[in-house]
């Protein structure tokens, strides 16, 4: 824990440098990436340890890796300094009344890949003055940058139990098991579960929303022949006859409609929810709350 110092006066600048070292583990990088000097950047964080009473970095040879009292810091710095950028946002914003700023939002990757793009292109066309920063990863990575306060809101495809998240209902999605045309099992009028957990399986990694809906509806953990960080590998993959894969019916609707790709019929109930999450202690600034309300509308 960071001990409580009395009449401590940590400067925005001191957080920033701080963070900025947490984020690249070498003093001189984060010097370079903020435009300052090696010593400026050394004596900034030796005052912010000495006013904290506690080293925040191991230190070996040149590189500096956080330990516990810098993993405990580093996300309420973040978050504190996202507020001071958020409430000069504002300001210019009440001046102006015109929006403006930067969100980072974080989608899994079907939202991200296929969804979001379209929404955030609308959204900067009617507020010019805004940059949208989209990183796209599986929904667990996305749930830990959000509790680190490294991203403004994610969208998810799969489920988020933090409690220090408020998940909000986005959109809803189908999943479909597809296969090769030449898969012997594309003759037959429905799959059994038996069969399903007998065949060769292309998947997304674990950590995927994906992944977690189709285990969930067959019942069990499986242990694929592949695992793939990309949908359009799966598919890619599946093509070449390697196996069967579970994927959203907006990812391969074009694939089916080329002959490319088959659904398999199945009983399998593979109806999902999409999830937008945001952190309880994240301030919604009237640029958040607008794209909110704007991405909402499509789905």
């Amino acid at each position: 824990m960071i001990k409580k110092i009395d009449n401590m006066r940590i400067t925005f600048k001191q957080l920033e440098i701080f963070v900025e070292i947490a984020k690249r583990q070498h003093m001189s990088h984060a010097a370079e990436a903020l435009h300052l000097s090696q010593s400026a950047c050394s004596m900034a964080l030796s005052t912010l340890e000495n006013q904290l009473g506690q080293i925040l970095f191991d230190r070996h040879n040149k590189q500096l890796t956080l330990n516990e009292h810098g993993r405990y810091l580093l996300p309420k710095a973040i978050n504190l300094i996202n507020q001071i950028k958020e409430w000069q946002d504002l300001a210019i914003y009440q001046q102006s009344k015109e929006l403006r700023g930067h969100l980072i939002i974080g989608a899994s990757s079907t939202i991200g890949n296929y969804l979001l793009p379209a929404i955030i292109g609308k959204f900067i066309q009617i507020h010019p003055q805004v940059k949208i920063t989209l990183h796209i990863a599986n929904s667990e990575q996305i749930t830990k940058q959000l509790l680190q306060f490294e991203i403004d809101l994610g969208i998810i495809e799969g489920n988020c139990y933090a409690p220090e998240i408020i998940v909000t209902p986005w959109g809803k999605d189908e999943l479909i098991i597809i296969a090769s045309p030449k898969c012997p099992l594309n003759k037959k009028h429905k799959i059994s579960l038996a069969e399903l957990r007998q065949c060769q399986w292309i998947l997304r990694e674990p950590g995927s929303g994906t992944r977690e809906r189709f285990e969930e509806a067959l019942g069990g953990k499986i242990n694929p022949l592949l695992e793939l960080g990309h949908s359009e590998a799966i598919k890619s993959a599946i093509q070449q006859g390697l196996g069967l894969g579970c994927l959203s019916k907006l990812i391969v609707s074009d694939a089916l409609k080329s002959g490319q790709l088959v659904e398999l019929k199945t009983s399998l109930s593979l109806i999902r929810n999409f999830y937008l999450l945001l952190h309880k202690d994240k301030h919604i600034t009237p640029l958040l709350k607008a794209f909110i309300v704007h991405s909402k509308a499509p789905i």
